[in-house]
Order: structure tokens, then sequence, then C-alpha cells
């Protein structure tokens, strides 16, 4: 496997999202009461906030929402078996793309970026698979590597202009919530203004970084992907956002296969 290769690289970013995607599913399917009326993900609700929802009113019942993560699952499963099988990824990618934008349609509210990274990245491989053309593959690749960047760009230049981010006081605060904190980390970085400043500058500089990845030397790309990915696990550690470890990783092939094709080695 060379991730200079449009399909090799497709591949394995596809191998890394249905990770996320089949963890994703499972967590939904263990729960299926947060699907039906009244629960977190009820969708007859949400489906009833623009006139022109109206018409996907099929996709409400909870049935409907089990068997379309369902079909998430069993197409993530296929990938992460046989995923270097052309016709296998090329189905997996339509399956999954497909019920992503499905019940995103029926449940939009409280998508963190890491879903709305899994449909971007899912459907742009799966245009580029249909067509079966390395430069398909290659434009596919090519957009999400751009999506990426600029999903840190804006995530770390957003946190730059925020007062609370820069004077250190974000990152406590969130670990004091109840939804996204961590307790311990709260207590500790209460007392340690400096460690929490430091910790703030590093996310927002870390975020704003990500893009230099495109054409620095090689090994210092890696070291700026892995910092990424790092800042990730740490997030999943701390406030259980396990969604972007493989959201975002997924997408670093392509940022990879960028980088071969914008420095010439590209066979």
């Amino acid at each position: 496997m060379s991730i200079a290769s449009p399909f090799d690289a497709v591949s394995l970013m596809l191998r890394i999202g249905s990770i996320g995607v089949a963890i994703g599913s499972l967590e939904v399917l263990v729960r299926p009461a947060d699907l039906r009326p009244a629960g977190l993900l009820d969708g007859e609700a949400q489906l009833t906030r623009a006139r022109w929802l109206l018409a996907l009113g099929f996709l409400a019942p909870a049935n409907i929402a089990l068997a379309l993560t369902g079909a998430r699952l069993a197409a993530a499963c296929a990938v992460l078996v046989a995923g270097g099988n052309f016709e296998v990824a090329r189905a997996g990618a339509i399956v999954i793309a497909a019920a992503t934008l499905l019940l995103r349609f029926r449940t939009p509210l409280g998508i963190h970026a890491s879903d709305s990274m899994v449909m971007i990245t899912f459907t742009a491989a799966a245009l580029g698979l249909v067509a079966g053309t390395e430069l398909s593959m290659t434009f596919a690749l090519g957009f999400i590597a751009a999506q990426s960047c600029l999903a840190y760009v804006v995530a770390g230049a957003s946190k730059l202009r925020e007062p609370s981010w820069r004077s250190g006081q974000a990152i406590p605060l969130i670990s004091s919530t109840l939804t996204w904190g961590n307790r311990p980390q709260a207590v500790l970085l209460s007392t340690r203004h400096r460690l929490a400043v430091t910790l703030c500058w590093i996310t927002m500089l870390g975020e704003c970084a990500v893009p230099l990845a495109l054409v620095l030397p090689l090994p210092a790309a890696l070291v700026v992907l892995g910092g990424a990915a790092l800042f990730h696990i740490m997030t999943a550690i701390d406030m259980g956002l396990n969604g972007f470890v493989w959201a975002f990783g997924s997408t670093y092939p392509a940022v990879l296969f960028c980088w071969y094709g914008l420095h010439g080695l590209r066979p």
C-alpha cells in the first residue's frame, strides 16, 4: 500500500473513518430509547422545524433510524474487513454516506463537527469511487484535505478571537461543565493559571498550524499531524469526544496524499 496512490489513500481513509462510524453506530444501537419520542434523538420534533422537511417525515420513526444505523454499522464492518477491494470500498462509502445524510436530516440538532466531517469524507470518497478514475479520486482527496485544514483553521481562529481562550480561562471552564467536564483536571487548572494559559494557546496555535503539514518537510508534517491526533485523543479521554479521533484522523491520508502531490513525489 502506498499513500501516494489515490485508491490506497482513499482505502486507508475509509478504513480509519469506518472505525469511528462503527463505534458511533454501536453507541446508538445500545440506546434505542434515545431515538423514540421524547428521546434525545427523537426525529418527530426535529423534522417539524421547517416546512420543506415535512416531506422527509418517513425518517421520523425510531425503527427507520435503527435500520439506517444498522446499515452504517454493516457497511463500516465490511470496509474494515475488505476495504482494500475497490468494489467493497465503493459500496461501503456509498451506504455510509447515504445513511449518514438521511440521519442528519432526521436529527440535525446536536451534531458535532466530527459528524459533519464523517459526512464530508464519505460523501466525497463515494463520489470519487463512483466515477472510479484516478483523477476523480485525486479530486476527492484534495477536497477532503482542504476541508480538514479549513476545519482546523476555523476552529483555531475562532478561539483566538475569544478573550476566554486568550486569557486561559476556556479550558478550566470547559473542564468544570457537567457534560464535557473532568473534575480532577478542573481542580488542577483552577490553581495553575500558567498551565491553563499554556494549554489554551497550544490548542489555538496547534489547530491553526495543521495546514502547514502540506508544505513542511515530511518528518515535520508527520509531527504536525501526530500532534493533532494526540490532541483528539486527549479530548476523547477528557471529554468523551471519541468520534473526533476517527473522523479527523481519517482525513490525514488525504493530507499526506496531497503532500506527495504538492512536492512532486507522487508516482
